[in-house]
């Protein structure tokens, strides 16, 4: 889930500089006034938006957001097939998303001189409004709070990038208010997560891009909104979860360890979309078992991921998901692959090198195989990790 077009009015043709030398003053305040009369029809749900935004800069030859509208739409479409298919869990107590927490008018910005102000800035807007539907749309489609936190995630990671890069006070403010009205309207979902790695406080967000804390009036105004819409937050689920070490840990060690909690976090959330944890050699552990388990794979990145993929091997977590959902991918519309195996597994660890998954996990399922034993050493690993398995299973305090 990104925001090409507010990355387009900071590297692409959405620039100022570049905005007016492909549009007249004239053609830009015509697509100003389209935009607006769609916009203003009331009809704003996710497709009519998505619909107005591509004829106001893809049909007008400045920005693709098609492809990025399409992806979404499939990663939403890919959930309710899986959950239909029973490839993933439709959780019942997922976290339902009804209302928007709107923090319109914290900002006093946005005064537009100009046709192209007026249309950028409009822009600006709906694009922010676009991603929270889009959010909610998720929410309704894969019933799993771990997903969507995911995807919340990287969008809080974009946006404070964006926020950053900016040279444009409205698109700083804009991104920061979106941010907070993300943060208000799953609150509840995302605090369900110990683990947070994203800033939660208005003030400290904004000195981080502006380098000064806001005003007072808009800091009273953000509070009043805030206090007028408390939220209520729910009990933490009952996943495996890690906790962040205290602060007298020394700052190296608390960095690595939060690292870990982080990869822990990702990694339990991404293997749910093949049920992991139902995995035969999985579920015969109890809740604390599994929790050191997959603590254990994800602080050993040691050469190309070797000790990681050799405990999956362990686990024959590839042979269950082979077993279980040949027939059904998540992922995409055709079958499970190999190449669907080492896929999941780079993104559950939170690797970027394809080729150390297929490596490692050749020495190991095909030893006679040609593989460079030298470079991908999982087969070294392989009495390790039955041995740290065994140890953790027979571990009957756990």
């Amino acid at each position: 889930m990104t925001l090409p077009i507010i990355d387009s009015m900071l590297r692409g043709d959405l620039r100022r500089q570049i905005l007016v030398t492909l549009k007249t003053e004239k053609e830009i305040s015509l697509l100003w006034r389209d935009l607006m009369k769609s916009f203003n029809k009331g009809n704003n749900n996710l497709k009519s938006i998505e619909e107005s935004l591509f004829e106001a800069v893809e049909k007008s030859g400045l920005v693709r957001v098609s492809e990025d509208y399409k992806y979404d739409l499939e990663v939403r479409e890919g959930a309710e097939n899986a959950r239909k298919q029973g490839v993933s869990l439709d959780i019942n107590n997922f976290t339902e998303v009804k209302e928007v927490f709107s923090l319109d008018g914290v900002f006093d910005s946005g005064h537009e001189t100009t046709p192209t102000d007026k249309f950028l800035h409009l822009l600006v807007k709906i694009e922010c409004q676009r991603t929270v539907k889009s959010l909610i749309s998720l929410v309704e489609s894969v019933h799993d709070d771990a997903v969507v936190r995911t995807y919340i995630r990287k969008l809080f990671s974009t946006i404070t990038s964006l926020c950053k890069d900016a040279n444009d006070l409205y698109i700083k403010e804009s991104l920061t208010q979106l941010y907070f009205e993300i943060y208000h309207t799953f609150r509840v979902l995302l605090e369900k997560s110990s683990f947070q790695s994203y800033e939660t406080d208005f003030e400290n967000f904004i000195f981080e891009w502006k380098g000064e804390f806001p005003d007072e009036e808009v800091v009273e105004r953000y509070n009043e909104m805030i206090n007028a819409n408390a939220n209520e937050v729910l009990e933490t689920p009952n996943l495996p979860q890690l906790e962040e070490k205290e602060s007298m840990v020394p700052t190296g060690a608390r960095a690595a360890e939060n690292e870990i909690i982080t990869k822990y976090d990702h990694f339990v959330e991404v293997v749910r979309n093949y049920k992991f944890f139902e995995c035969p050699a999985v579920a015969c552990l109890t809740p604390n078992q599994r929790g050191e388990l997959v603590r254990l794979i994800v602080s050993r990145f040691d050469n190309y991921g070797a000790y990681a993929v050799a405990m999956l091997c362990e686990l024959d977590y590839d042979k269950w998901m082979m077993d279980n959902f040949a027939k059904a991918n998540p992922y995409s519309k055709k079958g499970l692959t190999k190449g669907t195996v080492f896929k999941h597994w780079l993104d559950a660890l939170s690797l970027s090198n394809e080729r150390a998954i297929a490596g490692n996990y050749n020495v190991i399922r095909k030893p006679e195989g040609k593989e460079n034993r030298l470079i991908y050493k999982a087969a070294e690993y392989s009495k390790i990790v039955h041995d740290d398995y065994m140890n953790i299973k027979l571990n009957k305090e756990k």
